[in-house]
């Protein structure tokens, strides 16, 4: 990202600022509000510092430090009360910049150079310092840190070598290992013959030619036997015998014996293909489903989604951790679990995963098994597999961090049929609604209603501006509608409703939680609200909605705007109200 179009994100954050959105909610992975330190007394007031205060520039070395440690950089945007939104949120800048910008230098290692440019908004000074990325990572007050989503993480072990081998390019998949092609077993090497086929058309003429396409030789495969990378012993040899690369265990329940189980080392591709059959023959066997007017095999878990978790296990996996297994559980022929040795890679959390870019732990191993098809080119795999457990009327996906390793859930059970039929039916009338984020907003307001842009952005990890567009269309496209005219706040069109009556999980609300949704939607579109809106609004007289106007600033929903007694009072949406912590990005 160039330092003008990073500019240009910074600056169209600071206006959604402006214009009353919370900080916190318009930072992103390249934006950051900060006030500086000392700025803030005991009782919270806001106070002056010196120019040149030292623990100031220390605290922004530190996050600077971070921002030069992500892949884009970014902007820090100095004077800002990220808690708030609004020309409150400016409390403007004192630092001196020549000053900060030595300081910063000077406190970082290696020492590192920004650019600082003063801004005036709304007749407040504020400090935008524009933070390149780094070419080596960057530390300040001795502590390396990096970017998570719109925060910054002190990295440390395991954590720490995996971001520093990812910045200097290392994969350990890539590496030699010692093992040559006639180490490859005849059923693996068939195996890849067949993935290969079945992905590009053509096999190729050799087994040579085929690890070459695979791209696991190391050099240029010139020699009769060449030696293969780690990612081509994983797949095509018997690679550390002893050691149980896969178990998949049929039980009853988690903690009871197995009914059925494969279990084996090295080749992956050989393990694979034995998993993959008990998985689909005993495990989840296929059942006739009829949709709509045709018939359909299917399975308590999609195939999809049954295959994208074993497939990103072993791609994403860390094989230096040569005691540990991938474990997967298939339950009761109905729900799946699989652990996989190695946490997130570096950078990664778990509601970023749908939105995040692909980057696997083992790059090299993950583009031969691309190339064989077993994993998507385009890294959608994840959202995919969101989608299809959805459309079944499954749960989303629970993908985790626990205890070093990460774990997928998958809890299936009989294809809601009806729920199919209406997802493909919505898909042919229209291909831009055929994604994960239809799937969320229509089954999200099975649960809860009305569903504003800021939730579904929270769940579907994209930006509110993203999320809206998804409403908008699912509004024009008949299945949708909003609370109020130019809000964000949308329930199921009648039609729909009626349809899936039965799958709705929610009671009758409360007359004031409706009265709420109607007053928050309204403020959406109009700055303020008064006895009269809200009495044509709600449709009751206007006594009532005095009343209703009362309660809802008591619970922190609204709060006056001036003259807080009699008629003529008027209300805004509290800054904290206007947001379900959505991870707000700027487009």
């Amino acid at each position: 990202m160039s330092a003008h179009r990073r500019r240009n994100v910074a600056l169209a954050a600071l206006a959604a600022v402006a214009a009353g959105t919370r900080a916190c909610d318009a930072e992103t992975e390249q934006v950051d509000f900060k006030e500086e330190l000392g700025t803030r007394g005991r009782g919270g007031a806001h106070q002056s510092i010196p120019p040149t205060h030292e623990p100031a520039a220390q605290a922004l070395a530190e996050e600077v430090g971070c921002l030069a440690n992500s892949l884009l950089g970014g902007v820090l945007i100095i004077g800002v009360d990220d808690r708030i939104g609004g020309s409150d949120a400016l409390v403007g800048a004192q630092s001196d910049a020549a000053w900060l910008k030595a300081r910063v230098h000077a406190l970082t290692s290696p020492h590192y150079t920004v650019d600082i440019e003063e801004l005036i908004t709304d007749g407040t000074r504020l400090l935008l310092i524009d933070v390149p990325p780094a070419l080596e990572e960057i530390r300040a007050g001795g502590k390396l840190r990096a970017r998570v989503g719109s925060s910054c993480e002190e990295l440390s072990g395991d954590r720490a070598r995996e971001f520093l081998e990812r910045r200097r390019g290392y994969d350990w998949s890539a590496e030699p290992s010692g093992s040559r092609l006639s180490h490859a077993t005849s059923a693996a090497l068939a195996s890849a013959r067949v993935k290969y086929q079945s992905a590009k058309g053509v096999a190729p003429a050799s087994d040579l030619e085929l690890v070459r396409r695979l791209g696991v030789l190391i050099g240029d495969g010139s020699e009769t036997d060449p030696e293969l990378t780690q990612a081509g012993a994983l797949l095509l040899t018997p690679l550390d015998p002893g050691l149980e690369q896969l178990v998949v265990l049929d039980v009853l329940s988690e903690g009871r014996p197995s009914r059925h189980s494969v279990r084996g080392p090295a080749p992956l591709l050989e393990i694979f293909d034995e998993a993959w059959a008990q998985l689909t023959g005993s495990s989840f066997p296929e059942t006739v489903t009829v949709i709509g007017a045709g018939r359909r095999l299917m399975r308590a878990i999609p195939d999809y989604a049954l295959r994208e978790a074993i497939v990103n296990a072993i791609m994403h996996r860390d094989y230096r951790l040569a005691r540990s297994s991938i474990t997967v559980h298939a339950i009761n022929g109905m729900h799946l679990k699989v652990r996989s040795p190695g946490g997130f890679v570096s950078g990664l959390r778990a509601d970023r995963l749908i939105t995040a870019p692909s980057t696997p732990r083992n790059p090299a191993l993950a583009s031969a098994m691309r190339v064989l098809g077993l994993a998507e080119r385009e890294g959608v795999g994840i959202d995919i597999m969101y989608e299809q457990m959805l459309r079944a009327g499954h749960p989303a996906p629970s993908i985790t961090e626990s205890g070093g390793e990460v774990v997928v859930t998958l809890l299936g059970g009989r294809p809601d049929v009806e729920l199919l039929a209406y997802f493909d039916e919505l898909a042919a009338r229209d291909q831009s609604l055929d994604g994960v984020r239809t799937a969320m907003a229509i089954t999200e307001l099975f649960s809860a209603t009305p569903l504003r842009s800021e939730r579904l952005a929270s769940i579907a990890q994209c930006t509110r501006v993203e999320a809206e567009q998804t409403l908008i269309a699912l509004e024009a496209a008949g299945e949708l509608r909003r609370l109020v005219r130019s809000g964000r706040a949308y329930t199921l069109a009648d039609p729909t409703r009626e349809r899936f009556h039965s799958r709705l999980r929610y009671t009758p609300r409360r007359a004031l939680d409706q009265h709420s949704d109607l007053v928050r939607a309204f403020l959406d579109s109009h700055p303020q609200i008064g006895r009269e809106d809200a009495a044509s609004l709600l449709g009751v007289v206007e006594n009532s909605a005095s009343r209703i106007l009362a309660e809802l600033t008591r619970q922190g929903v609204i709060e006056p705007v001036s003259n807080a007694r009699g008629p003529r009072v008027r209300y805004r949406l509290v800054a904290t109200s206007t947001s379900t912590h959505a991870p707000n990005g700027v487009d």
